[in-house]
């Protein structure tokens, strides 16, 4: 009987190289492991240079500064040197600002005009209405000014009532707001225009008193009067609306009565123009050129925007707006200039929507003006029924 086994040539050392070599493997592999959590470690805890972050949000949108807080713990603090930063090296943006509610019925809030992240194959950019809790109340009937990053919120009513002396500044850059110095004669629906780092601020009550026009140094943080003589037509004192182009200040009160104000000259004039004619609060000045929307031309066939020409105190129809939604003009809507568009945000009362048109427009050689509906979305549905009041772009 034979019998016939595995052997080996060598004297049983194989075992023992195999052994060390895989010892030596899992040695390696271990110090490898180590490695690689050393680098780990050393990666989340190594803070970046000021200036190497500043230089990567430099030009980061200001729609998701507020997602960088969140992920870079010394953002907060850089923000004035970033600001500071792009404002000097020109790299501001429009930022629009809505104020929507029924005042002074219920307090409207503060939203601002965003956009949506790209979730579609077109890879197109829609817009979104983002309310903001942080900025203060505005009172019914205040004028409003906007320069550069802030808005200054003048006068107004509260109690339905009472008016007031006080002026509000919101600085967007921060959503942080303070009072300035007090007016010398309460004021509602007052008009104001800024030139030359001064406020003007006319009228906003029945009776004409010595202080009838004030004006606020911006610099100096104090108010002095503008003296008389006052315009000698009859005005009820409260204004519709106002605007300021070529440094004059256009007003419109409630009778629908125009007159403009020359700060340089301290001429007043009333406006020969049609001026009052298609004017009324749903308004912007782009170019100095005033653009204000008709609800009732639009339902009887013609052009929705109307635009006039100081310089030649004429209208001018927006013509190509096919594709303007009617819905939008059943309740008062706002304009404002956002980037090179001109938007429109208007609320559709039945459905409880807030809805955005965005414009391109522009003057033909000819004189003409013409524009293309680029987009229309819904951008807020708030939880009932509301009115844009007010909508603003600033630089930030």
């Amino acid at each position: 009987m034979v019998v016939i086994s595995e052997t080996s040539d060598d004297d049983g050392s194989c075992g023992d190289v195999h052994l060390h070599q895989n010892k030596k493997r899992k040695e390696e592999e271990n110090r490898n492991k180590k490695r690689k959590e050393k680098v780990k470690v050393s990666y989340t805890t190594l803070p970046l240079p000021d200036d190497l972050i500043l230089r990567c949000f430099l030009l980061v949108q200001r729609c998701h500064h507020s997602s960088l807080s969140l992920v870079c713990s010394s953002f907060l603090h850089l923000m004035p040197k970033l600001y500071n930063d792009r404002l000097r090296l020109g790299y501001t943006e429009s930022v629009l600002y809505a104020y929507i509610g029924f005042p002074p019925l219920e307090n409207p809030s503060w939203h601002i005009l965003n956009p949506k992240p790209c979730r579609n194959l077109s890879n197109t950019v829609s817009l979104r209405l983002c309310r903001v809790d942080i900025l203060p109340p505005m009172p019914w009937g205040s004028a409003i000014v906007t320069i550069g990053s802030d808005i200054y919120v003048i006068g107004g009513r509260v109690g339905g009532k009472k008016r007031i002396l006080d002026m509000t500044l919101i600085d967007c850059k921060f959503h942080k707001h303070r009072s300035l110095p007090r007016m010398k004669v309460a004021r509602c629906r007052a008009a104001a225009g800024v030139m030359d780092g001064k406020i003007y601020v006319i009228g906003g009550c029945k009776v004409r008193p010595s202080d009838w026009v004030e004006v606020f140094d911006i610099e100096k943080q104090s108010w002095s009067s503008v003296p008389g003589p006052y315009p000698n037509v009859y005005m009820s004192g409260e204004f519709l609306t106002y605007a300021v182009m070529k440094e004059k200040i256009y007003c419109l009160d409630i009778y629908s009565t125009a007159l403009v104000y020359d700060p340089k000259r301290g001429k007043w004039d009333s406006e020969p123009g049609l001026l009052n004619v298609l004017w009324n609060e749903s308004y912007c000045v782009i170019d100095h050129l005033l653009f204000s929307i008709n609800p009732i031309l639009h339902f009887n066939g013609d052009d929705p925007i109307n635009i006039y020409d100081s310089e030649h105190k004429t209208w001018f129809p927006l013509k190509g707006l096919q594709g303007f939604p009617d819905n939008i003009l059943r309740d008062e809507c706002k304009m404002a200039s956002f980037g090179d568009k001109l938007v429109v945000l208007g609320a559709d009362g039945k459905k409880r929507e807030i809805w955005c048109v965005e414009i391109a427009w522009q003057r033909k050689e000819d004189g003409t003006f013409w524009g293309k509906v680029e987009s229309v979305a819904v951008v807020l549905t708030p939880p009932k029924t509301s009115s844009v009041y007010l909508c603003r772009t600033v630089s930030v």
